[in-house]
């Protein structure tokens, strides 16, 4: 983030960040060290990097995988990376918690402030709130403390020892960690999860046989190489009445198709008639995919090789029932999930005769679809064809929902043109409330820069009366987003249109006894 102010505005965050998140409980050992984790979980894991080396040539740029066998006590510091708060009351995680959260929104807020550009009213708010952004009520509590991640991804990869291994993947390495060569950009840990209470059990079993399965493939069809650059990561959803659906993928290539279709053969052998079967998957679809990295793309076809014809997967939630997204990561966490949706509809102040509601990142269509008995108008817009068909099968089941209008929104101009077109619609007092995300992962720096357009086009929108944001975790690029929204300049682009003003944020706990910061909603009116 950067402002129209003086250097203090870049100096005077950064000093902030740099000071403990939690003081009064740095006298703590635990504390002490679960803060540390947070700050530097790479420089603690490894001291150096192997690159990954393949016997046929591989994708340019293929990715690295590290496992924790490098370390005197692998599982207990995958615990300690995933889980640092562990050893402390649950009470106590939710202070530290809290403390993190103030103090990165305190960091847009002194940005803001030295602005030279910022809105008059939005300088006096931040001095009415105590240098920080808006009113940040306490984190919510939002499920168990164990057993309740409803998604699981595990990526597969090999150790320094160069055994194959499968685990969590986890963020990409920083830059000071990327070899002096530069032949390997992306870099992943692969850690297990064998210890992590917070993944189901049954999904820990499944992830087990998947990795033995590799090993089998490995030993008796070809080599290691071989499998690292062909299977792809498992991914598994999780329902309320733990039905699952578990989605493993394989690179095809054009000119050997007949090796997908023979591998495919063995993976249904495996979970259908051999070891896999005490897993009791009840739907297991095959990935075909034309690339090899990401974990998530979009040229994918899908071959459903073991179903359950009694029980169709769906997700039961505010009484309607929810098609999977296959090409996403899934709902991490349902209880939180449920939570955020019902707090957003709250905050909506929906009217059947006046209220137009717009959704950002609609994924599933849960929210427009729960919503639409309670509006004039509803739409829901998201840059991904594959979820638009998906919000489209859930709305064929229930009439009530025909009128809403669900949209594959991709650029600046075809979401101006939306907004202008509700606005030629809209009643003469209809109001419009519009959401925007979650994103289906985390937004990143990158994402943040192809989107930049998006915010121009919300601030220029006068006509929105009430704007949510909602986001998974508090990275840089997401305080960016607000700092933006808020009313701060670029130095790299133009921002146009008035700027909202920031009311309240309402923190969401959805990954209790790990490391990860709380979603939130922050919710923003016009003055």
């Amino acid at each position: 983030m950067s402002g129209g102010g003086n250097c203090s505005v870049k100096t005077k965050p950064r000093r902030y960040e740099e000071k403990p998140s939690a003081s009064n409980y740095a006298k703590e050992d635990v504390g002490s060290r679960s803060a540390d984790v947070r700050r530097r979980p790479s420089k603690r894991l490894f001291s150096s990097v192997q690159p990954y080396s393949a016997v046929e040539p591989p994708p340019e740029n293929p990715p690295t995988f590290l496992t924790t066998d490098v370390l005197r006590d692998p599982k207990q510091r995958a615990l300690e990376l995933y889980m640092p708060y562990r050893k402390i009351s649950y009470e106590e995680e939710l202070k530290l918690k809290q403390r993190q959260i103030e103090s990165r929104f305190q960091t847009v807020a002194k940005t803001l402030f030295y602005d030279r550009t910022l809105h008059p009213s939005i300088r006096k708010l931040i001095r009415t709130n105590d240098v920080n952004l808006c009113p940040i009520r306490d984190i919510q509590r939002t499920s168990a403390m164990s057993e309740y991640l409803t998604s699981c991804i595990a990526d597969l990869g090999k150790t320094r020892t160069g055994d194959l291994a499968l685990g969590i993947a986890n963020r990409p390495m920083p830059n000071d960690y990327t070899p002096s060569t530069g032949e390997d950009k992306q870099m992943m840990f692969v850690l297990p999860i064998d210890d992590l209470d917070v993944y189901k059990k049954r999904d820990r079993l499944i992830v087990k046989h998947y990795n033995d399965f590799l090993q089998k493939e490995v030993k008796d069809v070809s080599n290691l190489e071989y499998v690292l650059h062909h299977w792809r990561p498992i991914r598994i959803y999780t329902n309320k009445k733990d039905e699952k659906i578990v989605v493993i993928g394989y690179l095809e290539r054009k000119s050997c198709k007949s090796d997908c279709e023979i591998a495919k053969e063995r993976l249904v052998a495996y979970f259908e008639h051999g070891p896999g079967r005490e897993c009791h998957i009840e739907h297991l679809y095959f990935e075909r995919r034309t690339q090899r990295w990401p974990i998530i793309v979009n040229e994918v076809h899908y071959d459903h090789i073991l179903d359950n014809k009694n029980s169709a997967f769906t997700y039961d939630l505010f009484g309607l029932k929810f098609e999977p997204n296959l090409q996403s990561h899934g709902i991490p966490n349902i209880a939180a999930y449920e939570a955020t949706y019902a707090e957003i509809l709250k905050l909506c102040n929906l009217d059947p005769t006046s209220t137009v509601f717009l959704q950002y990142f609609s994924d599933l269509g849960a929210l427009p679809l729960a919503a639409a008995q309670h509006v004039d108008q509803c739409y829901g817009l998201d840059p991904s064809p594959f979820a638009i068909k998906t919000a489209i099968k859930s709305q064929e089941k229930y009439p009530h929902t025909q009128d809403v209008q669900f949209r594959v929104c991709t650029t600046k101009d075809e979401f101006k043109a939306i907004l202008t077109n509700i606005e030629k619609t809209k009643k003469k007092n209809a109001s419009l409330t519009c959401v925007f995300g979650p994103p289906r992962n985390e937004l990143e720096r990158q994402d943040l820069r192809q989107n930049k357009n998006l915010v121009n086009v919300l601030r220029e929108c006068d006509f929105i009366d009430r704007l949510i944001i909602v986001n998974r975790g508090i990275s840089s690029s997401v305080l960016h987003l607000l700092y933006c929204l808020s009313g701060g300049e670029s130095t790299t682009h133009k921002i146009s249109g008035s700027p909202f003003k920031p009311v309240l944020i309402i923190p969401f706990d959805a990954h209790p006894r790990s490391g990860l910061l709380p979603d939130f909603l922050t919710i923003y009116e016009r003055d």
